[in-house]
């Protein structure tokens, strides 16, 4: 597409510099050959869309939390939530539209104690993260097809419950629509 809108370009320019135009007509087709231009640089195959438009939220957890197996990890702290698709007394993560998202999580471990996690979908794990004991990071980063409706989480696994934060925010989860 771009090589026909190049050659097009190159074709009328050729047509002006050898044609007896007037200068308000010459004026009027740059105009409307650099709307064009603007136009399919800002598209994306004719959906124009803004970044306030994109699907995408960061938290993090502000401080120390022990979670059971299966239990929602709660971000509390949202940096940014984008459409309002994260719900921080839930936990959960909403797709607002299919498309490809890519899904992170960093998770750290209490000081002398372990930490097993799972990044989910639709209840089902996906990804796993162990941190190792003590002050330990894991970080798991993975892209999705999503569904409307597909729900993701961070949740606790087994007997490895001790989740560290603060108010430096150590634990983190977030998620964008990329495609």
């Amino acid at each position: 597409m771009m090589f026909t809108f190049g050659l097009a370009f190159f074709q009328l320019m050729v047509y002006m510099a050898t044609a007896d135009c007037s200068p308000k007509l010459d004026n009027a087709v740059v105009e409307d050959l650099l709307t064009m231009l603007v136009k399919f640089k800002g598209s994306d195959n004719g959906n124009t869309s803004k970044w306030r438009d994109i699907p995408a939220f960061t938290a993090s957890l502000s401080d120390v939390k022990n979670i059971n197996a299966k239990e929602i990890v709660k971000f509390d702290k949202v940096w940014t939530n984008n459409g309002n698709h994260y719900d921080p007394n839930t936990g959960i993560f909403i797709a607002p539209r299919e498309g490809l998202y890519h899904v992170s999580t960093t998770l750290m471990s209490v000081s002398g104690k372990t930490l097993y996690a799972h990044i989910c979908l639709n209840e089902s794990r996906i990804v796993g993260l162990f941190p190792g004991t003590g002050y330990s990071e894991a970080t798991a980063n993975i892209v999705l097809h999503l569904k409307k409706g597909d729900k993701v989480t961070v949740r606790g696994s087994g007997n490895h419950p001790y989740l560290y934060s603060s108010s430096v925010h150590y634990s983190m989860f977030s998620a964008y629509l990329i495609a």
